[in-house]
């Protein structure tokens, strides 16, 4: 028998969709298929070596057969520039929201529009006022706590908490950008937990260990899976772990059968067949799924007779400016694990042209600085003569980058991974003119620092890290020019959907969550129509 909806992955796209969906039709029969196992959420003692030895459960996790993340030496990167996996994703319950840091910016109104402003990338087949309504239902899903009298971005509701406020360590950098005219804002942060429909959770009590909260205080979808299962009001909702999928199956072209997918701990192959499929496995691995299921009329994998899946692919260039400072007399410390301040001054329509990039002025998680060095054996007078004296400050940012059909993401059909996944290939290099668009950036930021009486330290570091991943199955208007139609449906396939940050045209120069939660509510309201 089949299932009404079917959908790989268990992250924030495939938690938002079903909701959505099962708050209209209660019984629908939706089966969830996560290639991860489950990491325990809201435990004390994991929390507490968390705050001891600074390792998440996901690094190292004894009870479980299976690792979560990728390890080094796994996967290739083939381009001239490297884009490691490793560090960059979660293969769990509740996917990458175990480890996401809860920045839930909104892409701008120009965003969409991409490639009619400058000539680089693509538009979108949506606006922002198709999306506005979506980003509003999306933020009070997440929970976040932002400033709704920020008019950077058109907006119709409220957040549904007010922006954390900023720390005294915020307090020089804030002033230094008064100085030199610099706008500055609130992070919009998903750190309340207290998502639509659910019950039970506990506002944030500022541990400033924020990658594991002991209280359930952050947006994770684990935790909202787990209170939809429990709630019983869903019946027919099942997430089945340790499933990895290794195709679609297509009975003709223009129709989706089923999947089929290795069950790790039996190692027996299976098929599931569904009324309708959706791709919610991130973005790579959206694209590795889709490339590997061929069939007589889609010979090169599914949706991809224009060679477009697994193409494109972007990501944010994360960069990291340091400084020093000779003392810091008022021991100023970030006090969350999250940051409270940044400037998207930067993030404009005049900027979209040679890539826009925001800068944030970064958050540490002092508990475990600070128990690292009395671990190391330091007294009270040296702990005290450890903030006050010679400190390094910083300045992250991501930048826009643009996509360009040679970077792309293929399978290693002969190499699998710890977890039993096919191993991935990615083929990046960046824009020659990446280098002197950093310089201009530092440029920026070096006046920034000057004013706080901080002396720059060289050049930034820079990772390319594909934790922002994305456009490999692009949407668009026509099959001609991407993967999925304007409602996630991949062209020529009436019941075959990607709910990834894989469909997003464009990143811009933010996280791409938010705009995915509320991509994926549209997609429920589509699909319940």
């Amino acid at each position: 028998m089949a299932v009404d909806t079917l959908i790989i992955g268990s992250g924030v796209a495939a938690c938002a969709l079903a909701q959505r969906i099962l708050d209209r039709t209660p019984s629908s029969a939706i089966l969830i298929l996560e290639a991860g196992s489950l990491v325990r959420t809201k435990d004390f003692g994991l929390w507490e070596n968390y705050l001891v030895t600074g390792r998440l459960p996901y690094d190292h996790y004894k009870d479980l057969p299976y690792p979560e993340k990728d390890k080094l030496g796994e996967n290739a990167s083939v381009g001239g520039t490297e884009v490691p996996l490793f560090g960059a994703r979660v293969i769990a319950h509740g996917g990458s929201t175990i480890h996401w840091g809860g920045w839930s910016f909104r892409l701008k109104p120009e965003d969409f529009y991409l490639h009619s402003n400058t000539g680089h990338g693509f538009d979108w087949p949506i606006s922002y006022d198709d999306l506005e309504p979506y980003y509003c239902h999306a933020e009070h899903y997440l929970g976040v706590s932002g400033d709704s009298t920020d008019n950077s971005v058109p907006r119709s509701r409220e957040y549904p908490f007010p922006p954390f406020p900023f720390t005294l360590q915020d307090k020089p950098i804030a002033k230094a950008l008064d100085e030199v005219g610099i706008r500055y804002s609130h992070v919009p942060i998903a750190r309340y937990g207290i998502a639509e429909n659910t019950t039970g959770h506990v506002p944030c009590q500022t541990t400033g260990t924020c990658k594991y909260c002991p209280f359930g205080s952050r947006y994770t979808s684990a935790d909202c899976l787990n209170e939809m299962a429990a709630s019983g009001k869903y019946p027919n909702l099942e997430v089945r772990h340790g499933a990895l999928v290794e195709s679609i199956v297509m009975g003709v072209k223009h129709r989706a059968e089923g999947v089929i997918y290795i069950d790790k701990a039996s190692g027996h192959s299976n098929r599931i067949d569904a009324n309708r499929i959706v791709v919610a496995a991130g973005s790579i691995e959206s694209a590795k799924i889709l490339l590997r299921s061929t069939s007589p009329e889609w010979r090169n994998g599914v949706g991809n007779d224009a060679d477009l899946v697994g193409r494109c692919l972007t990501t944010h260039p994360y960069f990291m400016f340091s400084a020093s400072v000779k003392d810091n007399p008022m021991k100023l410390q970030p006090e969350m694990n999250f940051p409270t301040l940044c400037t998207r001054h930067f993030d404009s329509e005049a900027e979209q042209q040679s890539g826009k990039f925001i800068l944030v002025n970064p958050a540490d998680t002092v508990p475990i600085r600070l128990a690292s060095q009395m671990q190391l054996g330091m007294t009270r007078d040296q702990l005290n003569s450890y903030v006050t004296g010679p400190h390094q400050i910083q300045l992250h940012g991501m930048i826009e980058v643009f996509g360009r059909t040679n970077n792309r993401v293929t399978n290693l059909l002969e190499k699998r991974n710890r977890l039993g996944m096919i191993e991935t290939c990615v083929d990046y290099t960046r824009d020659t003119e990446f280098d002197a668009r950093i310089d201009v950036i530092q440029h920026h930021v070096q006046s920034i620092f000057r004013q706080m009486g901080a002396e720059l330290i060289g050049k930034p570091s820079i990772s390319w890290r594909a934790d922002h991943a994305a456009s490999v199955c692009r949407m668009s208007s026509d099959d001609v020019r991407g993967v999925l139609d304007k409602n996630l449906r991949v062209h020529d396939v009436e019941n075959l959907y990607v709910c990834s940050n894989a469909a997003f045209p464009s990143i811009g120069a933010i996280n791409p969550t938010l705009t995915l939660t509320a991509l994926a509510f549209r997609l429920g309201d589509h699909l319940s129509t």
